[in-house]
């Protein structure tokens, strides 16, 4: 009995050395909090943003302070003090903060200045304040936002049309280009801080809400000025396109044997899942093919030419509703012009460009897609085949392809498209001489 006394006394003895070491350990460990600085850019602007991060895993976090400074001013952006316990020290072992802040609304001014990000632990040393920590990282304030030049005037532009916004940037910037409703035109750089960027209204949009010339300098700061324009208003006709038996059943087995989706319990079932979802499907991709602005020099010297010796089919900009015995089933914008010569008619190049796609793409049959610089693409629909490889240079006036029937065409025919990084847009403007003389070449040739 009295040796298993001495076996508890001894446990209990134990487990109180281990306790006060513990203790000991915990309360007068000489380890500072560790304290990192993320997303804090060397040069900061305006909107002044970064994470802060604390981690203690001995005793815990007891306070921290973040402080933006300058030679004679400081500004506390962040304090915070956490419980501690005897036994526990703080709870939090590890903490984030995400901090964004506009140094000019506390009177700061460009030049350099430091955040400073301290920290204490929990723990009994330094005269029971805790072990500090202490990070400071010099950046540079530059808030002055870039200055934007419009050198182009009154912008013409009409539904489904396409512009050109000529502007200058006096400072190299980290992005720029023109708001045009809620899509963003990149521009190019001519030189000497001039941009050009080519813009489009599409022909879904009946009017303009934004117009504006964006740039962000490498420090955030951002301004925008509008751009002066006059709307033309610009209709687009409807028409009613009727679906026959005899279309069905020429047209969809081509779909039905590329698109193992396209099979549908009968073959109008079909052609609403090839005209609707396969559409948009095709017409996604060509966006993506064609929304960036290359470092393509500008290829159009004068009007784009298309088909020769053709006569026009079917305009741009037509909306269709298609009717199957006397019911409307569906709808589609017609984005291009139809062009029509003999059959397997020779398709060249409308100017000198860069094949971005030569290939089969779904309702438009085969395709090529040619990019002229300056975010201008066109697209050759409804060809016999590709005779042109992605890559390849062409000629003005080069044989890409031959007309067909492929895709979606009821008959031989050249479906020509015109897009402005990634809008379809009216052929006809660019291929009218004079208009492209005068809203796109003058503009630009005193920096080509």
């Amino acid at each position: 009995m009295k040796t298993l006394f001495k076996i508890l006394v001894l446990l209990l003895v134990l487990v109180a050395v281990a306790g006060a070491t513990f203790l000991f350990f915990m309360k007068f460990e000489s380890q500072p909090p560790v304290l990192e600085l993320k997303e804090l850019s060397p040069l900061a602007g305006r909107k002044l943003s970064f994470k802060v991060q604390v981690r203690d895993a001995r005793a815990g976090v007891r306070k921290v302070r973040v402080v933006l400074a300058q030679k004679d001013r400081d500004q506390v952006l962040l304090e915070k003090e956490f419980p501690t316990t005897f036994l526990q020290g703080s709870r939090i072992k590890e903490k984030t903060w995400s901090l964004e802040v506009d140094p000019v609304q506390y009177g700061f001014r460009e030049g350099e200045a430091k955040v400073i990000v301290e920290a204490w632990d929990a723990s009994w040393r330094e005269k029971l304040k805790g072990n500090f920590a202490q990070k400071v990282v010099s950046l540079q304030l530059d808030l002055t936002p870039p200055a934007i030049t419009l050198l182009s005037g009154l912008t013409y532009i009409a539904r489904g049309g396409s512009a050109l916004v000529v502007y200058q940037i006096k400072e190299e910037v980290a992005s720029q280009g023109v708001w045009l409703n809620n899509r963003f035109f990149k521009g190019r750089p001519l030189g000497e801080g001039v941009f050009a960027a080519l813009v489009a209204l599409s022909v879904q949009e009946k009017s303009i809400r934004k117009f504006a010339i964006r740039a962000e300098d490498k420090a955030g700061n951002a301004l925008e000025i509008p751009v002066s324009y006059y709307l033309k208003r610009r209709s687009y006709p409807s028409y009613k396109m009727r679906i026959s038996e005899g279309f069905l059943s020429r047209k969809m087995p081509e779909f039905l044997s590329r698109y193992p989706e396209a099979q549908k319990k009968n073959l109008l079932q079909t052609f609403l899942w090839v005209n609707e979802t396969l559409r948009a499907q095709n017409n996604q991709e060509i966006a993506r093919l064609t929304s960036e602005v290359s470092d393509l020099p500008f290829q159009v010297r004068g009007a784009l030419r298309a088909l020769p010796r053709s006569a026009k089919r079917s305009d741009f900009g037509e909306f269709r509703t298609y009717y199957y015995k006397g019911r409307k089933i569906s709808q589609a914008w017609h984005l291009g012009l139809d062009l029509a010569s003999v059959a397997r008619s020779p398709v060249p190049a409308a100017a000198a460009g860069k094949v971005v796609f030569a290939d089969y793409l779904g309702i438009y049959g085969y395709t090529v897609i040619l990019d002229h610089g300056l975010g201008l693409y066109t697209l050759y629909a409804h060809l016999a085949g590709v005779e042109v490889s992605p890559g390849a240079e062409v000629e003005a006036g080069q044989i890409i392809g031959h007309t067909d029937t492929t895709g979606l065409a009821g008959g031989d025919h050249l479906h020509f498209s015109v897009l402005v990084q990634g809008v379809f847009v009216n052929p006809v403007e660019w291929l009218d001489p004079q208009w492209v003389k005068n809203r796109i070449l003058a503009p630009l040739e005193p920096y080509l």
